[in-house]
């Protein structure tokens, strides 16, 4: 597929301002090498007066948006487009307040649904992963209660963490809510992230004792014995530190934990694209896997409490 996204803001502007310049973007987006029915994969059609694909084998209609997280919506695909581009582009995440202000949206929870839906774009299914020297931690989010800390709290959110280690540079990110710091849970979590064959250097938790034996070369280093907290997993450490920076910064240390893990996914698509000099392919990028998602229901999104 041919890399096509506007460089800069300015030519944003420029390019997306009518809805058929959106429809057509996302059109080559949907079908790169040209239309295909998804019902029965014939590549003929008609174009019907409402501005639907008529298949000419089996008649279905398809429009454009059906099928991507645009399906049903009754706002502009200008506006749509200026969502993700605001999105994908910002250094920092944008508030469900900070949206609906900008977009001029009619209400907060409009704008919260649009962000949910573009958090979903923010994993590619043909990810690679991890690999060369990796730190592997958790760490834990919520407020403070009495009783128990660390590992054996059960009141706050627990975080698993692997992070690429390049020299004194750090590489790629990846972040997943777990239920418990068990061997089970760690383990899937490494294997559902980091190549086989990896160096991981993890703390003395007891849980990732069996690393070693799942095909990855495993350093332990005993954090009582380290000079200080943050040299024995640096990366790990940085990019915590941020991630709770970024909660109370954009969100006010206000976060669901129901929907943790979307912030999360946010987080890694903005950490792994930091050094990138193209805003224009960040947008590029979610704009191809929205017009790949499969459609998201308001109500499968909107839950009881959502607050950010």
């Amino acid at each position: 597929m041919i890399e096509d996204f506007p460089a800069n803001e300015v030519e944003f502007d420029r390019r997306f301002h009518t809805e058929k310049a959106c429809l057509d973007y996302l059109f080559q987006l949907r079908w790169p090498e040209g239309f295909s029915c998804p019902h029965c994969g014939h590549t003929e059609y008609w174009i019907s007066a409402r501005g639907l694909y008529l298949c000419r084998q089996c008649e279905r209609q398809q429009s454009v948006t059906a099928g991507t997280i645009f399906h049903g919506t009754r706002k502009p695909l200008t506006l749509w487009f200026k969502a993700l581009w605001w999105f994908s582009t910002r250094k920092g995440s944008v508030s469900a307040t900070a949206l609906k202000d900008l977009l001029g949206l009619g209400s907060y929870q409009t704008a919260w649904c649009w962000l949910q839906k573009l958090r979903t774009c923010t994993v590619f299914t043909d990810r690679s992963k991890l690999s060369g020297t990796i730190e592997v931690d958790e760490f834990y989010l919520g407020g403070v209660h009495s009783g128990q800390r660390g590992r054996g709290a059960g009141h706050k959110c627990k975080v698993a963490v692997a992070i690429e280690r390049q020299g004194r540079k750090l590489g790629r990110l990846r972040l997943q809510v777990i239920e418990q710091c068990s061997e089970q849970e760690l383990t899937s979590f490494a294997k559902a992230n980091i190549t086989l064959g990896s160096h991981i250097t993890t703390d003395g938790w007891f849980a990732y004792r069996t690393l070693q034996n799942k095909g990855y070369s495993h350093k332990a280093v005993v954090q009582s014995k380290a000079e200080n907290k943050e040299s024995v997993l640096p990366g790990v450490h940085l990019v915590t530190s941020l991630f709770k920076r970024v909660i109370l910064g954009t969100f006010h240390g206000r976060l669901d934990s129901k929907y943790l893990q979307r912030y999360l996914d946010e987080y890694v698509f903005r950490f792994n694209r930091r050094t990138s000099r193209s805003i224009g392919k960040r947008f590029w990028r979610i704009m191809q896997q929205a017009a790949h998602s499969n459609p998201i229901a308001r109500k499968d999104l909107v839950l009881v409490s959502a607050t950010t």
